[in-house]
C-alpha cells in the first residue's frame, strides 16, 4: 500500500481526483448536511468554516450555493425555532453573516493552480483558505458590532473561541476531504 504523500505526489492524478470530487454530489451533499446539522450543536452554524471549506474543495458556483445554503438554514432555524427577535438588528446581523458566508466562500474558490499538485500544497491552500475565510468573515463581524451592539464590546476572548470552534470544523472538514482524495488516488493508481 502506497503512504498518502507517494500516492498524491502525481499532480494530474491529484487534480481528477479533486475535480471528481467536486464535481460530484456525495462531497456538497455532505457539507450541506453536516453544516445543517452544526445548528443542532452551536447557536450558530461555523458559517466561515463551511463556507472557506466549501470554497477550497468545490467549484466557485457550487462553494456559493453551498455556503448560502447553509446559512439560510442557519437563519430559519434560528428566527423559526429559537425564536430570534423580529427585529431590524436581528435581521441586520442576519444579513451581515450571509455577507461574510459569501466573502469566505468566494475568496476561498480563487485557489491558486499550485494547490492542486501535491498533498503538501493541497494542504497550505485549506489552511491558507481556512484562515482567509475566518479573517474576512469574522472581521466584517467585528467591523459592524460597535454601531449594532448597543455599547456591549466583542472581547478577544469571544473572538479566539470563534477561532478555535472554526479551526476545528475546518480540520474536520479537511481531514474528510483528504481521504476522500486519498481514495480516489490510489484507486487510480493501482489501475495504471
Amino acid at each position: 500500500m502506497k503512504t498518502y504523500q507517494s500516492s498524491t505526489s502525481n499532480p494530474n492524478i491529484t487534480a481528477q481526483a479533486w475535480r471528481l470530487i467536486a464535481n460530484g454530489r456525495f462531497w456538497p451533499f455532505t457539507l450541506l448536511v453536516v453544516g445543517v446539522a452544526s445548528n443542532g450543536v452551536y447557536a450558530h452554524a461555523p458559517l466561515a468554516a463551511f463556507a472557506s471549506m466549501s470554497g477550497a474543495t468545490l467549484s466557485r458556483q457550487r462553494a456559493v450555493g453551498v455556503a448560502l445554503l447553509v446559512w439560510l438554514v442557519n437563519q430559519a432555524i434560528g428566527f423559526g425555532l429559537r425564536g430570534y427577535p423580529l427585529t431590524s438588528t436581528a435581521f441586520t446581523w442576519g444579513a451581515l453573516m450571509g455577507i461574510g458566508t459569501l466573502l469566505a466562500a468566494v475568496a476561498a474558490s480563487w485557489w491558486p493552480g499550485w494547490s492542486r499538485d501535491s498533498f503538501s500544497r493541497y494542504l497550505t491552500w485549506m489552511a491558507i483558505a481556512s484562515l482567509l475565510g475566518f479573517a474576512l468573515y469574522q472581521g466584517l463581524i467585528l467591523f459592524a458590532y460597535p454601531v449594532l451592539a448597543d455599547g456591549h464590546r466583542m472581547g478577544w476572548e469571544i473572538v479566539g473561541k470563534f477561532f478555535v470552534k472554526h479551526l476545528i470544523w475546518s480540520g474536520g472538514i479537511t481531514i474528510v476531504h483528504s481521504l476522500l482524495l486519498w481514495r480516489i488516488v490510489n484507486r487510480r493508481q493501482s489501475v495504471i
